[in-house]
């Protein structure tokens, strides 16, 4: 009886573990972005990072839980949309801001988040 009672009390503690409510906000850098027709930029997106030597992962999160993905290829210096079928058009500005547009939403990535080493 004690082992199954022990059981129990450990599956519960592992489902309230789980099951917790997470916090809001995702982790990372906020950036500024444009979310919909003739928005203004605003510092409102979180910008999530992973780096690698061939690519860098880059995740945008909006304000309301809508996210997206984006690859740049350290071999071409492209971005691509990890995920989706929408297109996307980037460029980058004289201080080595890029700016990527999909749809009518607009985001700019630092150049500091871009150097491979980070």
């Amino acid at each position: 009886m004690f082992m199954r009672i022990s059981r129990f009390h450990a599956g519960t503690i592992v489902c309230l573990a789980a099951c917790a409510p997470q916090s809001g906000a995702p982790e990372g850098e906020a950036v500024d972005c444009a979310l919909g027709p003739g928005a203004a930029f605003t510092r409102d997106c979180t910008l999530e990072a992973a780096t690698a030597p061939e690519e860098a992962v880059f995740v945008i999160h909006h304000p309301d839980g809508v996210f997206r993905r984006f690859i740049l290829s350290r071999a071409t210096g492209e971005f691509v949309m990890a995920d989706g079928a929408e297109a996307l058009d980037a460029f980058t500005d004289q201080d080595g801001t890029v700016e990527l547009t999909v749809s009518k939403d607009r985001y700019r990535i630092p150049p500091e988040v871009l150097r491979p080493d980070r």
